[in-house]
């Protein structure tokens, strides 16, 4: 079987390549001083790439699952950080022009917004929940009906590009509504001095540059035209339903890691000799043994990882199948960094922990790809659940609070 791009999918890759080896020149710079690669920004805007998810008839490239997996694993393999950031941009960009709960006449307002080069970021954590428990994902920021609007009160966690973002999508709990499980979208300005307060807590082992700062927001409003929909079931519809942009999105990011790290270490093993010998250190049985389950099990991956994408274009869309093939491939991708960052950083020695060289800064910034919701274990937990088939929804960890 041979899984060819097909010609958008390939465009958009090299567009990423090429982006990837002109970011790499600065990435360590910005991971230095957490600061956010504005010129990066400036970078994808100038390329059209702002509405690579919006469909063509509202402007956009139309980039579906399979091309954006396809930029984003290009460009990870040189600014992580960049490609982790602007994916919560597609999320947002992507879910809000294609939800059926959106009207289109918000859509195409959007629409405007983002081709005007309005940046978008999509905060999802708050404080209290966790990874492990995709019940906790349930928002606890609040919307208040007000005139003209909704007035918006909580606290983000991890709040990737916010203040490089004009607005942030966003979902929050009505106020005063019984069901623990229903949310209004929207789109809120960002630059709200007297409503919003950015802590500067980013002070992480890696994707430093993302500054994903907490945000705490004090009754902020959001206009009526960029309120976009209301729907009950978040859990069902947002981390089920759309597995393939809300979290597959930024699992293509620690593919592409997972893969610029295993091309480090090739490149590395096999032209640098030991003192005394001829031959490359990666002769060595122990070292080859060690890129070789880090290779294989990092092609493992990407083919989960198309596969799923390919599901959710071609086959199934939103459903329960297209999430299991993303919880497989979350799952696959996590294991192989676990083994690049085990086996193969043993393997590259010391050299490969000088931050001059590069690897370290992948190393860093892939530890948190196990950690990134639905966590690694959640993903086992929840893809073992289905493939015995029995219901995930009815897991503990799915399990919503009276």
């Amino acid at each position: 079987m041979d899984f060819q791009l097909d010609h958008q999918s390939q465009e958009l890759a090299d567009l990423g390549a090429a982006l990837a080896a002109d970011f790499a020149a600065n990435a360590a710079t910005h991971d230095l001083e957490a600061t956010t690669a504005v010129e990066h920004l400036d970078r994808l805007r100038d390329a059209d790439l702002f509405g690579v998810a919006l469909p063509r008839h509202l402007g956009g490239r139309g980039a579906r699952t399979t091309q954006w997996l396809a930029f984003v694993e290009a460009l990870a393999q040189g600014d992580a950080a960049t490609a982790l950031g602007f994916n919560m941009h597609y999320v947002a960009t992507r879910i809000i022009s294609t939800l059926d709960a959106v009207p289109e006449e918000t859509k195409e307002r959007v629409a405007k917004l983002v081709l005007g080069g309005a940046l978008i970021c999509a905060p999802l954590s708050e404080p209290a929940a966790s990874s492990l428990l995709p019940a906790t994902y349930l928002p606890s920021l609040s919307a208040r009906r007000v005139d003209g609007g909704l007035e918006v009160t909580g606290t983000k966690m991890f709040a990737s590009y916010w203040e490089a973002s004009e607005y942030a999508f966003m979902f929050a709990h009505p106020e005063g509504d019984p069901d623990p499980t229903r949310v209004v979208g929207f789109l809120m300005p960002t630059d709200q001095p007297d409503a919003v307060t950015v802590i500067d807590d980013w002070d992480t082992l890696g994707m430093r540059s993302t500054r994903s700062n907490q945000v705490r927001i004090d009754r902020a409003f959001v206009p009526d035209e960029l309120v976009l929909c209301e729907f009950d079931d978040f859990l069902g519809n947002w981390i089920v339903a759309q597995a393939h942009i809300a979290w597959g999105g930024y699992t293509g990011c620690y593919l592409g890691l997972a893969e610029g790290m295993v091309k480090w270490l090739q490149t590395s093993l096999s032209g640098r000799a030991a003192k005394g010998f001829a031959q490359p250190t990666g002769y060595h049985p122990t070292i080859s043994s060690a890129i070789g389950h880090a290779s294989a099990q990092t092609e493992a991956a990407r083919l989960l990882m198309y596969q799923a994408a390919w599901e959710a274009d071609e086959r199934s869309g939103p459903s329960i199948a297209t999430c299991y093939a993303f919880l497989r491939a979350k799952l696959m991708v996590g294991t192989a960094i676990h083994t690049i960052s085990t086996l193969g950083t043993t393997a590259g020695g010391l050299n490969s922990l000088m931050r001059s060289r590069g690897y370290e800064r992948m190393l860093r910034d892939a530890t948190t790809g196990a950690i990134m919701p639905p966590n690694m274990f959640a993903c086992a937990e929840m893809s073992g659940l289905i493939s015995m088939g029995l219901d995930p929804s009815q897991a503990p960890s799915l399990q919503v609070a009276p």
